[in-house]
């Protein structure tokens, strides 16, 4: 009987270790789908919906959906839009269109963003299938480009 007990409870520690072990480590852009992102950037929490994780990577415009797990996951769209209000942009680009990256996991800006990344803008997102149009407005600041290992609890805010 203590030899089944032993068995047991070996299998079931087995059993954990391998779950613990398929998490996947933090890694950093390019992201894949399935792929855990370090914090980094601007979190839009949305109910009933995945997360949305908006960062500014080498100086370029990123956009990632970020499931329940805190794990990259396809978008729900091909497009989305980021405006810039004007008195906190010094280009003369107050619109921005975010497209699918061939190489990568979101949607993104070829367009180079200058230091210090300090600005206030809205995030404008259209359902392609209903039509229904999401927007989310929030400031940048420069200490969101930091990049640091994701928390045990949940994804960054």
């Amino acid at each position: 009987m203590k030899l089944k007990l032993l068995i047991c409870s070996l299998l079931l520690s087995t059993f954990a270790f391998a779950e613990e072990a398929e998490k996947p480590e933090p890694s950093e852009p390019p992201f894949e789908v399935g792929a855990m992102p370090m914090e980094s950037g601007y979190t839009i929490k949305r109910e009933g919906a995945p997360d949305l994780n908006f960062r500014i990577v080498e100086s370029n415009m990123r956009l990632y959906w970020i499931d329940e797990e805190g794990l990259i996951m396809e978008p729900e769209v091909t497009t989305a839009t980021i405006r810039f209000e004007q008195n906190t942009l010094r280009e003369t680009r107050f619109l921005h269109q975010l497209n699918r990256l061939p190489d990568d996991a979101g949607l993104g800006s070829p367009y180079l963003l200058r230091l210090p990344h300090l600005y206030i803008m809205t995030l404008v997102i259209e359902d392609p299938k209903t039509g229904e149009i999401e927007s989310h407005r929030f400031r940048y600041t420069p200490d969101m480009d930091e990049v640091k290992a994701p928390s045990a609890t949940t994804p960054s805010s």
